[in-house]
C-alpha cells in the first residue's frame, strides 16, 4: 500500500518541491525588486514577497502539480491557506526548537532553519494533495 502510494505520487512530490524553490526565488526576486529598486520599507518589501510568492505556488501547484483547476478556487484557496500556515507553524516551531538545542552559530542556525523547512514539506505536500487540491 504504502509502496503504490509513492509510486502513483513521487513525480508530483518532485513536482511539488521544484514549484516551491521556484517559489521562493520569485519571493526573493520581489523582495529585492521591492526594497532595493523601489526602495519600499523592508517590512513592505518582505510582505509583497511572501504575498507573491504564495499567490505563484497555489496558482502553480494547483495547475502543474495536482492538475486540480476544474475545482473550484473558492473551495481550494481557504484550504490552501489553512495548510499553509500550520505548515509555517511547523517550519518556525521546529526551527526555534532545534535554535534552542544546538545554539547559536551560523552553521548551527542554518541547520535549524533547514530542519524546520524539511520538517513543513511533508505537512504542506500531504495537505495540498489530500484536502485542499483533492479531486471532488
Amino acid at each position: 500500500m504504502i509502496r503504490s502510494f509513492i509510486k502513483n505520487h513521487f513525480w508530483k512530490f518532485l513536482m511539488f518541491c521544484f514549484v516551491g524553490l521556484t517559489a521562493t526565488l520569485t519571493h526573493i526576486g520581489v523582495f529585492n525588486l521591492f526594497r532595493f529598486f523601489l526602495s519600499f520599507s523592508f517590512i513592505i518589501a518582505v510582505l509583497s514577497g511572501v504575498f507573491v510568492s504564495i499567490i505563484y505556488n497555489f496558482l502553480m501547484n494547483r495547475t502543474f502539480t495536482f492538475k486540480a483547476k476544474d475545482n473550484a478556487i473558492k473551495k481550494q484557496l481557504p484550504r490552501f491557506l489553512i495548510i499553509y500556515t500550520v505548515s509555517i507553524t511547523v517550519n518556525i516551531t521546529t526551527a526555534l526548537l532545534v535554535n534552542l538545542i544546538l545554539g547559536a552559530g551560523v552553521l548551527k542556525e542554518n541547520i535549524a532553519t533547514i530542519s524546520g523547512i524539511i520538517l513543513s514539506i511533508p505537512f504542506s505536500f500531504f495537505g495540498s494533495l489530500l484536502w485542499a487540491f483533492k479531486k471532488d
